[in-house]
């Protein structure tokens, strides 16, 4: 009986111990935030480095639709094989890009760049909450493992207690045994949770853009932060503000655009055409000169003249193109549609998703974990006045473990739910 006893209080200290150290949380100096880590990623991923480097293309391809046609130069020669004739012509031809074709050129143009930096925008959302929530797993995962790790340390404690007091007859050998087999399960299960955390963080390096070799430790535990906005509110802004939804209406404007271009490149157009010629001419005879003597018939010959050509849409008038334009533009404007339709479905079940998680943490919070400690305390008092075994008093300490894991569990269940607020409103990072 005083070895159950002494055993009950080991068990006792270490629980403190555990929650004391749940309480505190593990940090080295080197940790990082999860709003640091969420900065970094946005800085440092390479597929959203990769959009930036397209939205920057798009800016290249706006300031070519800006230019107008080179002109184009034209330099001949003629030179009679029999003879001394030859021709010398030099021309220049200006296209005038008239009837709104550069304008129709700049619309679409920038309606990619307004495209391409609304997705940027929208992966950037997405790589934060994928950030928040990697990082939400990884904080879960190590709070399990440390509740597992201090028990273990505990119960180890209480395993090499009780094989002392086996070996002078104090305990019946089956409470060693108990103790032995807890202490397995807990080594086991603690090597699986610690292989969790190193998964889930390589699985975070990912996402931030690290190597798997690279240092990175997250600060803090698991806590929930507090929402602030309200349904109706929140769907407004989300409405309004979207990145993906900014990015369909891009479309549809880059898609109108597009019309008004190919209708132009339908209308009629014209060149500017100026040019010179020197013409070097004469008769294979032989003429007088003023003093009589006698020379070729030949002189130089100079000539400036110019021109319009201009480009008749009679029979094209691009309208294979302005059909395909006009169909692209309903389809733009279904998937605007479409987007808006699941923008309000997302934040609607975003905010059931958090209500019903902030029910569940409230459940665990105000009575769940509460009874299940005042259980704990109960059975380890009926073992200490022999009312209770030691097997009963471990299987309510599993039946505690299970608890404090539901209680990351849904934790971890409410942290999701705000970030998914959060990401079905727009915002990057809270």
């Amino acid at each position: 009986m005083q070895g159950h006893r002494v055993l009950v209080l080991v068990l006792l200290l270490g629980m403190a111990r555990v929650q004391l150290s749940v309480a505190e949380g593990q940090t080295s100096p080197e940790a990082l935030t999860v709003d640091a880590v969420v900065t970094q990623a946005l800085s440092e991923n390479p597929e959203l480095k990769a959009a930036r480097a397209e939205v920057e293309a798009a800016r290249g391809r706006l300031l070519q639709a800006g230019l107008r046609p080179n002109p184009m130069l034209d330099v001949s020669a003629q030179q009679n094989v029999t003879g001394p004739d030859n021709n010398l012509t030099v021309g220049v031809t200006l296209p005038l890009d008239l009837n709104g074709r550069k304008a129709g050129r700049v619309s679409v143009a920038e309606g990619e760049l307004a495209m391409k930096e609304a997705q940027v925008s929208n992966r950037a959302r997405e790589l934060s909450a994928e950030v928040r929530m990697k990082a939400g797993e990884v904080l879960a995962a190590r709070r399990n493992l440390r509740i597992t790790e201090e028990l273990l340390a505990v119960n180890r404690e209480a395993l090499g207690l009780a094989t002392q007091r086996v070996r002078r007859g104090a305990i019946p050998a089956l409470d060693e045994n108990l103790e032995r087999v807890e202490v397995s399960r807990l080594e086991a299960n603690r090597e699986t949770l610690a292989s969790r955390v190193e998964v889930l963080t390589l699985g975070l390096k990912m996402l931030v853009g690290l190597a798997p070799e690279a240092p990175l430790s997250l600060k803090g535990d698991l806590t929930v932060p507090v929402l602030t906005r309200r349904r109706e509110e929140a769907l407004q802004e989300a409405l309004s503000l979207r990145p993906d939804l900014l990015a369909t209406r891009a479309e549809v404007a880059m898609a109108q655009a597009k019309v008004r271009k190919e209708e132009a490149e339908g209308r009629w157009d014209a060149s500017v055409n100026v040019g010179y010629m020197r013409q070097n001419f004469g008769f294979d005879l032989n003429g007088l000169s003023q003093r009589g003597e006698p020379r070729p018939i030949t002189d130089i010959f100079h000539y400036v003249g110019g021109g319009v050509t201009v480009t008749l849409p009679v029979r094209n008038r691009n309208q294979g193109n302005v059909a395909a334009a006009l169909a692209e533009t309903q389809a733009a404007s279904r998937r605007e549609e479409f987007a808006v339709l699941g923008v309000r479905q997302e934040v609607q079940a975003a905010f059931v998703q958090y209500e019903a998680a902030t029910r569940a943490l409230g459940m665990y919070a105000q009575g769940v974990r509460d009874l299940a400690r005042q259980n704990l305390d109960v059975i380890r008092r009926a073992n200490q006045l022999g009312r209770s075994s030691l097997l009963e008093v471990i299987a309510e300490q599993r039946r505690y473990i299970e608890i404090e894991m539901g209680y990351t569990e849904a934790l971890e269940h409410a942290y999701n739910a705000v970030v998914s607020v959060e990401r079905a409103v727009g915002m990057t990072s809270q």
